[in-house]
C-alpha cells in the first residue's frame, strides 16, 4: 500500500510540473518537463551544382533525472521518384562532422537505416544527461529541383525540402532555418503539420531565406521551399537510379460557466491520472508465476491453478537456447510488445534457415555495403509448419511475382502486406496466451482516447472560446483553462496508454528465456560450440542476433570457431541458404555482414510507399507539410 501511494504521489507531481509548464510565462519553465529538442537551428547553403551544405545546431532537453549515452539522426537519402516502379532518388550524404560546445561526448557513426542513414552520435562507453548543443554538418547531394519554364529550360531552381519528416518522434520547441543560396530567392512558402497539412510557418524571401516554427509536436512535419533564379545554378538535376530507395444569457450564467469550466479544466488532468494510474498499477503490469524463478513454468496440469503476481525484479539467467518453439520475430515482438519491421525482415531470414526460400546476393556495391537481393522460393521441408505470419510473409513476396524476386521489386509495394503481417503477429501472441489481447489493440484504444480527449481541449482552446462568449456574453473567460485541462488529460491517458499492454505470467516467462538467451548470444565464447554442432548454430541462432541486434558480436564468436576448427582438421561447412554472387561467402562473418545489411535494407523496402515527385512547390498545390524530398527525425539512444 505504502509502494502504491508513493508511487500515485510521484504521479500527481508529473501533473503539477505540466500544470507550472502551460501556465508560467516561456522562459521562467527551464528544465521542466520531458524530452525534447528546446532548439534545432539549421543553415542550408545551396551551392551551384544542387548540393547543400547543413549545419545543424541543435539543443537536445534529456529527460529529467535520466541518462542516455546521446542522440541520433536519420537523414533521409533514398526516396521514390515520380511515382515510377524500378526508380529512386538518391541524395548522397558526405562530409559528416559532429562537435559539442557543452562538452557532451560526439563521438558518430554513420550506418544505413533502411531509407535513410543514421548519424548516431555519443559513445556507448559514457552517459550524459541534462541540456546539451551538438553541432552536426554534413552535406547532401543533388537536393535541388530545376523547374522547367515555358521555353523549355529550367527558369527557377528550388529548394524543396522536408527539415522533419512526420516520423519525428521527438517534440521541436522552436525551429529556425536559414538557406544561403548564389542569389536572393524570388518565392518562399513554409508548412508545418502531419503529412498532408496546408497550416503554414514563417517564410521570409530575401537573401538570406529564413523560415521558422514553434512548437511542432511529435508526427508533425515541416517542409520550406524556396525559388531562386536558374541563372544562379549550373543545371542542377536529380540523381536518379534504378532499384528499390459559432443569444446571450446573463452574467450570473457566465459566471457559473467559468467556475464550472476552471473546475473541470483542473480536475481532468488529476482525474487521469489517478484513474490511469491505477488501472496500469492493477492492469498494465505484467503478470508473472508467484514463487517461481522468473523464465520457469508451473507444469501443464498445475499452470491454470498457480498463483501469479504482478510486478516483481527483472531478474535474468543465462539461456543456451531460444526459447521453445517461438521464432526470432515473436521474440522481437514479446521483448518490446511490437512487431516491427525488423521483426519481419527476421523471419525472413529464419525461413531461409529453414529451407523455404533463399537469399541471393546481386553483383554490385562492396563487401561491407549491399545493394540488392534475390528471393528464390524452395520447395518447403517436409517437417517443419507454418505459423499464419509466416505464410502470410512468404505469399506476400511470391503469390504474384514468381518464385524468384527480387527485394527491390518490394519497394513501395510491401507497406500494405506488412501490416498485414504484423497484426497475425499480434494474433500469434495472443493465440499462445501471452497477452489477453493484442498489445496493439491495447495501446491504440487508450491512446485513441487520449488523443480525443486532447482534441476536443485543443478546440476549445483555440475555438470554443469564441462561440461560448457568444452564448453566455463577455464574462465567460474559462475555455483557457478547460482546454489546457483537456489537453492535459488527453496526454496523460496516451502516456500511461502505451503501458496498458501487459503481459499473462506465461508471456513473462517467454520474455525472461529471451532475455536470457539474448545474454547468452552477447557472451559466448568460442569454447563453449562444439565443431559438430557449430554450422547448424551459427545459422539457427542468426535470424534471433539480429533481433537482437548482436549480429556483429555473434559473428566474431564463429570467426572464431572456425579458425579452431581450421587448426583441428575439421573445417566447418558453410550455411547454403545465403549466396554471394552464386557462391557461399568464403567465413562467417561475411555471412553475418551480408544478412544485416540484408536486414537494414528490407526494413526500409518493407515500409517504403511512394515519395516526392520533385515538382514545383508553388503550382498546381504542390506545397504541403511532408511534400519535399528528404527528411530526417531524431532521437535519443
Amino acid at each position: 500500500m505504502r509502494k502504491r501511494q508513493r508511487w500515485l504521489s510521484a504521479l500527481a507531481a508529473v501533473v503539477g510540473a505540466c500544470w507550472l509548464v502551460l501556465l508560467v510565462p516561456a522562459g521562467s519553465a527551464s528544465g521542466v518537463g520531458d524530452e525534447a529538442m528546446e532548439r534545432f537551428a539549421v543553415v542550408y547553403d545551396l551551392q551551384p551544382d544542387g548540393s547543400v551544405h547543413v549545419s545543424e545546431t541543435i539543443t537536445w532537453r534529456f529527460p529529467s533525472g535520466e541518462q542516455r549515452r546521446g542522440i541520433f539522426r536519420n537523414i533521409v537519402v533514398r526516396m521514390g521518384y515520380q511515382d515510377q516502379a524500378g526508380k529512386y532518388r538518391f541524395f548522397d550524404l558526405t562530409d559528416v562532422a559532429v562537435s559539442s560546445p557543452t562538452g557532451a561526448p560526439a563521438d558518430f557513426k554513420v550506418s544505413d537505416n533502411g531509407a535513410a542513414q543514421e548519424i548516431r552520435i555519443g559513445n556507448p562507453n559514457e552517459w550524459t544527461e541534462g541540456t546539451q548543443v551538438y553541432e552536426v554538418r554534413y552535406t547532401l547531394h543533388n537536393v535541388l529541383n530545376p523547374i522547367t519554364g515555358t521555353g523549355g529550360n529550367p527558369d527557377t531552381v528550388e529548394f524543396h525540402y522536408n527539415v522533419f519528416g512526420s516520423n519525428e518522434l521527438t517534440p521541436r520547441e522552436r525551429v529556425n532555418v536559414v538557406v544561403n543560396a548564389p542569389a536572393p530567392s524570388t518565392q518562399v512558402a513554409c508548412f508545418k503539420g502531419e503529412t498532408g497539412s496546408d497550416t503554414q510557418c514563417q517564410a521570409k524571401a530575401g537573401s538570406p531565406t529564413t523560415f521558422a516554427a514553434m512548437g511542432l509536436a511529435p508526427g508533425e512535419a515541416m517542409t520550406v521551399i524556396a525559388g531562386f533564379p536558374a541563372a544562379a545554378f549550373d543545371n542542377p538535376q536529380p540523381d536518379v537510379r534504378d532499384g528499390n530507395a459559432e443569444s446571450t444569457v446573463g452574467g450570473g450564467a457566465a459566471t457559473a460557466a467559468n467556475a464550472a469550466a476552471t473546475a473541470a479544466g483542473i480536475a481532468a488532468p488529476v482525474l487521469a491520472i489517478a484513474i490511469m494510474g491505477a488501472l496500469v498499477w492493477t492492469r498494465g503490469r505484467d503478470e508473472r508465476y508467484a514463487g517461481l524463478t522468473p523464465g520457469l513454468t508451473p507444469s501443464v496440469t498445475d499452470r491454470e491453478s498457480h498463483p501469479t503476481t504482478r510486478g516483481g525484479p527483472d531478474t535474468v539467467a543465462v539461456q543456451f537456447h531460444p526459447p521453445a518453439g517461438v521464432p526470432p520475430g515473436l521474440v522481437g515482438t514479446i521483448i518490446d510488445e511490437r512487431a516491427n519491421p525488423i521483426d519481419v525482415s527476421a523471419t525472413v531470414i529464419d525461413l531461409a534457415v529453414r529451407g523455404y526460400l533463399r537469399i541471393e546476393e546481386l553483383e554490385g556495391g562492396s563487401m561491407f555495403k549491399r545493394t540488392d537481393w534475390n528471393l528464390v522460393r524452395l520447395n518447403p521441408p517436409a517437417n517443419d509448419t507454418l505459423l499464419p505470419y509466416e505464410r502470410r510473409l512468404l505469399d506476400g513476396i511470391f503469390s504474384t511475382r514468381g518464385e524468384l524476386v527480387a527485394l527491390s521489386d518490394l519497394k513501395n509495394t510491401f507497406a500494405t502486406t506488412l501490416r498485414r503481417i504484423q497484426s497475425d503477429m499480434y494474433g500469434e501472441v495472443v493465440t499462445r496466451h501471452w497477452f489477453r489481447s493484442s498489445p496493439q489493440i491495447q495501446r491504440g484504444l487508450w491512446q485513441g482516447l487520449g488523443i480525443v480527449l486532447a482534441v476536443i481541449g485543443g478546440m476549445i482552446l483555440f475555438y470554443g472560446q469564441g462561440a461560448i462568449t457568444a452564448l453566455l456574453g463577455s464574462g465567460f473567460t474559462g475555455g483557457a483553462v478547460l482546454g489546457i485541462g483537456l489537453l492535459l488529460a488527453g496526454a496523460i491517458v496516451w502516456f500511461l496508454g502505451g503501458k496498458m499492454a501487459a503481459k499473462t505470467a506465461e508471456g513473462s516467462a517467454v520474455l525472461a528465456q529471451s532475455l536470457g538467451f539474448k545474454e547468452y548470444l552477447t557472451t559466448a565464447e568460442a569454447g563453449q560450440i562444439a565443431f559438430e554442432e557449430a554450422s547448424n548454430i551459427f545459422s539457427r541462432y542468426l535470424p534471433y542476433a539480429v533481433v537482437f541486434g548482436v549480429a556483429d558480436r555473434w559473428a566474431r564468436t564463429f570467426a572464431d570457431v572456425a579458425q579452431a576448427a581450421e587448426a583441428a582438421g575439421q573445417p566447418l561447412l558453410m550455411p547454403s541458404w545465403y549466396l554471394w554472387s552464386g557462391a557461399a561467402f568464403p567465413d562467417f562473418g561475411s555471412i553475418a555482414s551480408g544478412v544485416e545489411s540484408f536486414s537494414t535494407t528490407s526494413t526500409g523496402t518493407f515500409t517504403s510507399t511512394p515519395g516526392s515527385s520533385g515538382s514545383s512547390g508553388f503550382s498546381g498545390g504542390g506545397g504541403f507539410s511532408g511534400s519535399g524530398v528528404g527528411g530526417s527525425s531524431s532521437g535519443s539512444w
